[in-house]
């Protein structure tokens, strides 16, 4: 049985959370979850619950068979928290695979029963323990191992130039054989994605997820270990919360720079806001989660609450609709990802044709990237984001990367998307290289 107790960080709560960063590398199976969105504003978008929600320690792990988690979770009665890989697609539609390499170490799933849990909300702070392995005395010694951390102020992280994996040349050639796709009719809209890397690149992800959410404070970030596998994103996108029967998606399609003038920043959100492109894009895939929903959903359930909303993000702007769903009664608790997943807002529509095209023009596995993150409450409850925006790290090859991609639609200017990709990826290139614009990047 999880026991919960509140406590005192005993000094700013900012500085403690850093510190719960630096026990992420003292673990082999951990999660931070915070939601540093710095633009609340009654705005029900984000249906904020808390600002950090933390585990350590591993009481168990499932990261082999999806179904055996679905089963075990029914009769553990404890918080669950873990991710969700984009080829656990493989498994949910057994007639995709992958043949592209994957250097980060992310299992297609992987979740684990965490020994200890940190959870604040407002001002308020709580740690949870299983009182079966440990006594609330065990608790509070891990409180005072979390104080005890030291956090270094003026850390600088390497500069680090990142190679691409397709040239700029490459990603325009690729987009107009996905545009020869959609003139077939195979698919009416595809998001492509390009990678960025680095080989024997010896980082903190502690340090590098401090850094990350200093530049880009995001509702949905995340800092996650599995064994030798680090994830640091500043996601701002979620993908699908579940609240007893009601499930609900929030799909985004729509990028706009920012203006640090305040009245051409109000055009560039007008214009967003009014682009014919950028709102044919995001319906289209409200339309595909709709669809998807709707094999879970209780007849004339599935609702669009909102369509093609601009929110403020740091450094941009987001097109987001918001989608949500009762489940009939015969429904299990994973079957609205089982249907759902991976978000269409990263594959296209048709989903199954442009996962395969995806599989077929993109040069490197998309790993963790293009899945999700989250979190199982005992009630069988979740919440995930979309892991986007995000650096993925393994330890023990000292591999580092990271992804961006873009909508592709018979429309679309190729050159335009691929400056969409450079702009998502600016404030992930910014952590490292603060004042440098690489090659990579030039073009």
């Amino acid at each position: 049985m999880r026991k919960w107790f509140s406590f005192s960080p005993g000094y700013q709560s900012g500085r403690f959370e850093q510190k719960l960063y630096q026990m992420v590398n003292d673990f082999r199976h951990a999660v931070v979850l915070t939601d540093q969105y710095p633009f609340y504003s009654g705005h029900a978008h984000q249906y904020h619950e808390f600002s950090v929600l933390a585990g350590f320690g591993a009481l168990k792990v499932w990261d082999e068979d999806i179904n055996q988690l679905e089963s075990e979770a029914y009769r553990l009665n404890d918080w669950l928290l873990g991710y969700l890989s984009y080829d656990l697609k493989n498994e949910f539609e057994p007639g995709l695979s992958s043949s592209n390499s994957d250097f980060t170490g992310f299992q297609n799933f992987g979740f684990f029963q965490p020994r200890f849990m940190v959870r604040r909300t407002g001002d308020n702070w709580h740690l949870g323990y299983e009182s079966d392995c440990d006594t609330q005395q065990d608790a509070l010694s891990f409180i005072d191992k979390i104080r005890d951390y030291t956090v270094h102020e003026n850390y600088d992280l390497p500069s680090i130039t990142f190679q691409s994996s397709v040239s700029r040349e490459e990603y325009l050639q690729t987009v107009e054989k996905l545009k020869h796709h959609i003139r077939k009719g195979d698919i009416y809209e595809i998001n492509y994605c390009i990678d960025f890397f680095c080989d024997r690149v010896a980082v903190d992800p502690a340090r590098v997820f401090g850094e990350l959410m200093k530049i880009a404070p995001m509702p949905f970030s995340t800092l996650l270990r599995h064994n030798e596998a680090f994830l640091m994103s500043a996601s701002p996108e979620r993908y699908l919360r579940k609240r007893g029967a009601r499930v609900l998606s929030q799909p985004m399609k729509g990028t706009a720079k920012r203006n640090p003038s305040k009245s051409e920043d109000y055009q560039v959100m007008k214009q967003l806001a009014e682009s014919d492109k950028e709102r044919a894009e995001n319906i289209m895939i409200a339309d595909l989660v709709r669809n998807d929903l709707s094999r879970v959903a209780a007849r004339g359930t599935v609702h669009v609450d909102d369509l093609c909303s601009v929110f403020p993000f740091p450094g941009v702007y987001q097109m987001i609709s918001t989608v949500s769903a009762q489940m009939h009664t015969d429904a299990h608790w994973l079957d609205p990802i089982r249907y759902s997943f991976p978000m269409g807002s990263m594959t296209g529509a048709p989903k199954i044709s442009a996962m395969e095209l995806v599989d077929r023009y993109e040069k490197s596995a998309r790993g963790l990237y293009s899945g999700a993150v989250g979190y199982i409450t005992p009630e069988l409850d979740f919440d995930f984001n979309v892991v986007i925006r995000s650096f993925l790290y393994n330890q023990a090859s000292q591999y580092l990367s990271y992804s961006v991609g873009s909508a592709i639609t018979d429309v679309c200017n190729a050159s335009l998307e691929y400056e969409e990709c450079l702009l998502k990826a600016e404030n992930l290139r910014n952590v490292f290289n603060k004042t440098t614009q690489y090659g990579s990047f030039a073009g």
